[in-house]
């Protein structure tokens, strides 16, 4: 998911008195979570780049599977907290796939 459209869905929670401290940590955990795995992905991406242009060409193939792994993960993860930015917003909002309200 567009890094931007996340940061959209999270910013729909509201953090108001009646959100738990549970949920709140919990938001904070699949947030920065999403934010690790693409941070991860980018520095990967940039090592990627240097090997193949000849500094270590025995590391681009551990580089490009431990890449295709983090952008699937990311998938699901960015999946995971759009879900839980769902179940703590009130009211529930139909969205398409893209989290775009219908």
């Amino acid at each position: 998911m567009n890094p931007h459209l996340l940061e959209e869905r999270v910013a729909t929670v509201s953090g108001g008195p009646d959100l738990a401290d549970t949920a709140r940590a919990r938001l904070a955990a699949h947030k920065a979570t999403a934010d690790a795995c693409r941070r991860r992905t980018a520095e990967r991406r940039a090592e990627l780049e240097r090997a193949l242009a000849g500094d270590s060409t025995g590391h681009a193939l551990d580089l490009m599977l431990e890449l295709d792994a983090l952008e699937r993960v990311q998938d699901r993860i960015d999946h995971r907290l759009s879900e839980l930015c769902d179940a703590l917003s009130e009211p529930r909002t139909l969205r398409y796939g893209d989290a775009q309200p219908i």
